[in-house]
């Protein structure tokens, strides 16, 4: 009885007690959802405190050029968030729910944001590219017209979600009905913040305003390891080590919000006009 009953124990810590260390939370609105129209768009960027962080202008040979948030240096280097000249912008999230050592042995597409950023000018047109979607992660884009999540899958399998005057949001296990036998483990915190955000969205009664959106970057009410807003109950845990908030009107420049946390180095906002970065300018605050 008692390694019957050990047995057990141990599987429902396997299935319900496996916490992904790297996470992210993500949310948008759109449309009749934000004052004045267009589009808003946060990530808030979760991760091991083990690497640096900057912000890069990239001007690709072929294609559009494109501002982007980018993990410079550690085990998993490269892009994170990122909008390009024409106002798209992309975020990522881990696909938390199937497992490390399985998702690294499927098949992906490298590089997905970065060529969605690089080769379209719209949700409309990255959505259709639809032979990309390959390799398991979520994206959330964003333009002046709409907002969608792409949730990725293995085996080719991927649900995508339009939508316009509404909000949407996600973290780091699929909610879309199709992928659901896709969520292999449960995570604690993807759950937690998953209801979170949801909550504190539902909870705006009017139309929100950039300010606002950013400001639910900032929310810790499930503590160090679970909250939007994450610090690490220990300092080898995930934390947040980034927000990257962009507003997008109907009739002006794309507006963005970068808070940087790197490690050991004091924090960093910027604040910038993208038509100035597309200029060759950076403004800081």
């Amino acid at each position: 009885m008692k390694r019957y009953l050990a047995i057990w124990t141990m599987l429902l810590v396997i299935t319900f007690s496996v916490t992904p260390t790297q996470a992210c939370t993500l949310w948008a609105a759109n449309g009749n959802a934000v004052e004045g129209g267009g589009s808003l768009i946060v990530k808030n960027r979760d991760w091991l405190p083990d690497h640096q962080q900057d912000v890069q202008l990239i001007s690709p040979a072929d294609g559009y050029r494109y501002l982007g948030l980018f993990a410079i240096d550690g085990a998993h280097k490269g892009l994170k968030a990122g909008i390009n000249e024409k106002g798209l912008v992309v975020v990522s999230a881990t696909a938390g729910s199937i497992p490390v050592k399985e998702r690294k042995g499927m098949p992906y597409t490298h590089g997905l944001s970065a060529r969605l950023l690089k080769e379209c000018n719209s949700v409309e047109e990255a959505i259709s590219k639809t032979d990309l979607f390959v390799g398991p992660q979520i994206l959330m884009i964003a333009d002046k017209e709409k907002i969608a999540t792409i949730e990725i899958g293995p085996e080719g399998n991927f649900s995508v979600m339009v939508k316009e005057n509404e909000v949407i949001f996600h973290t780091n296990h699929y909610v879309a009905e199709s992928m659901l036998e896709f969520n292999h483990i449960s995570g604690i915190s993807s759950q937690k913040r998953y209801s979170r955000i949801g909550e504190l969205l539902k909870n705006i009664s009017e139309k929100v305003d950039f300010d606002t959106f950013i400001a639910l970057s900032k929310d810790q009410n499930d503590g160090p390891d679970n909250s939007i807003f994450r610090t690490g109950s220990t300092p080898n845990k995930a934390r947040t080590m980034a927000v990257w908030a962009v507003a997008i009107p109907q009739n002006n420049s794309p507006e963005l919000y970068i808070r940087i946390l790197n490690p050991n180095e004091s924090e960093k906002i910027l604040r910038i006009n993208s038509e100035d970065v597309f200029k060759g300018n950076l403004l800081t605050e």
